[in-house]
């Protein structure tokens, strides 16, 4: 294993990272607030250690193995959140809790333990909420940009899960491609900015709320969140938004240039916009048949919550956990489902339910005709074998993980089983606010240190598509050759 090289990246990953940390750090001076310890501290440190592990000057030159970069991924996730929970700790939360916020911002999560937020000042808002942009999409771009010597195994890294318009290269080398992601998500979080900006929110709180749905990580400014504002305008952006960041990036860019009838050509988009209109209906009429709104109310919430939690957004326009038991089972299974792959979405993502309902009917096939020779295609290609065997391990780990961390969560936070499940569910998908204790975001403060542990986990094996974390645990790993 290329030690240097993986020190080497992850020296450059927390050079970046607290390059970045600058932004609040310069808040709290020109807001002359007398807390700039609290990031500056974390600055110094940050740009410390990078120097140290880049050994200050001649970068270490390198080939990027598959091992290497798992390792430079989940290194690189561990230290910033353990280097971004710094200023919550310096503001005075406890170390459980300051590690809490940065693990669920880092991976989107959004979950909150942090109490009442009227209470805490900019610039430390700000920064919960570039601790979820981050981590939605900017370390890993701006690390890939940072090494154009990683090659092709780092790319089977980062679209290992995904299949047809995923899988292609936008252009001819992989630096070029993942600045242009960049490019794009930057694009995309100032264009919803400015229309935020429009409808009425000021920049501050247009600039959160923006990094919030783009990085579908779900944090607000606000302890209500959207329903601070009273605004229909803000809630249909948001809506339409969230709905937008969780397809896939790429598959927007090849539409921007070919045409939108790209967008439904492509099998997991169709499937995507299928889910959100059948468990919209479902849930419109069971809340209509319930007389919990009128049909106009019904149709708004039951579209919104829909979306929020199949692009694992975690907004909410009203107290869902309210709803019907059949309305709230609806939104429970769509945080397994979570969006399309090339997203931020945390989940299983669509393309691997797409295969792997393939998959069940090619089996009940099979069953009635043995000798018949069939394929699974995604995009107008044949999936490999190889690849299919993959997703039915990973729905079997996920699975599994999923159990195992009910369990837990159950045992050591004296939850009921249906709160537990959901929590669990939604920390391992990124989706944040769940049922009962945690039907906010914010609901997180009520559990206890022990719950929090198993949280912060289940967040990061989740965000890192659990095999990314687990095969490190394997002795055959850490081997030589």
């Amino acid at each position: 294993m290329n030690k240097r090289l993986v020190m080497h990246l992850w020296g450059m990953i927390i050079l970046i990272f607290g390059g970045c940390m600058v932004l609040p750090l310069l808040m709290t001076i020109l807001n002359d607030e007398n807390r700039m310890a609290e990031f500056g501290i974390p600055v110094l440190i940050s740009i410390t250690i990078g120097l140290v592990l880049t050994r200050g000057i001649n970068p270490y030159k390198g080939r990027l193995g598959l091992r290497e970069g798992m390792l430079v991924i989940s290194g690189g996730f561990l230290f910033v959140c353990i280097l971004g929970m710094l200023p919550f700790w310096l503001a005075g939360f406890p170390l459980i809790d300051a590690l809490f916020e940065s693990v669920s911002g880092f991976t989107t999560t959004g979950a909150s333990v942090l109490g009442d937020l009227s209470n805490l000042h900019q610039a430390l808002l700000l920064w919960r909420s570039l601790t979820q942009w981050l981590g939605g999409l900017g370390i890993i771009m701006i690390f890939i940009t940072m090494v154009p010597q990683v090659g092709r195994e780092a790319l089977q890294l980062f679209t290992g899960e995904l299949h047809g318009e995923s899988a292609e290269r936008l252009l001819p080398r992989i630096t070029e491609t993942m600045k242009l992601l960049v490019y794009l998500y930057s694009g995309f979080t100032c264009v919803v900015t400015l229309l935020f900006f429009a409808a009425g929110m000021n920049f501050f709180e247009a600039i959160n709320h923006a990094m919030a749905i783009v990085s579908t990580g779900g944090f607000s400014i606000y302890n209500d969140g959207l329903r601070h504002f009273h605004n229909n305008t803000i809630n249909l952006l948001a809506l339409i938004f969230m709905f937008i960041a969780g397809g896939n990036h790429v598959l927007y860019f090849k539409s921007y240039r070919e045409g939108l009838f790209r967008l439904f050509k492509d099998t997991e988009f169709r499937a995507y916009v299928v889910l959100i209109g059948v468990f919209g209906l479902l849930i419109t009429i069971d809340l209509y048949s319930h007389d919990f709104y009128s049909l106009s109310s019904s149709i708004f919430n039951s579209f919104f919550q829909t979306i929020s939690m199949s692009s694992t957004s975690g907004f909410a326009m009203d107290n869902y956990d309210a709803w019907p038991d059949f309305s709230k089972y609806c939104l429970f299974l769509l945080m397994f489902v979570g969006g399309c792959s090339g997203s931020t979405v945390g989940g299983i993502k669509m393309s691997r339910m797409v295969i792997l309902l393939k998959l069940t009917g090619q089996e009940l096939k099979r069953t009635i005709h043995p000798r018949m020779v069939t394929t699974i295609t995604m995009a107008g290609r044949i999936v490999p074998t190889q690849l299919i065997s993959g997703i039915t391990r990973f729905f079997f780990i996920y699975i599994t993980i999923f159990f195992f961390s009910a369990t837990l969560l159950a045992l050591v936070g004296d939850l009921s089983m249906f709160s537990a499940a959901g929590i669990a569910a939604a920390c391992l998908a990124s989706v944040g606010a769940a049922f009962e204790t945690v039907a906010t975001i914010a609901g997180y403060t009520e559990l206890t240190n022990g719950a929090k542990i198993v949280a912060m986990i289940t967040m990061l094996l989740g965000r890192l598509e659990i095999v990314t974390l687990l095969v490190m645990l394997h002795h055959d790993f850490w081997k030589k050759e």
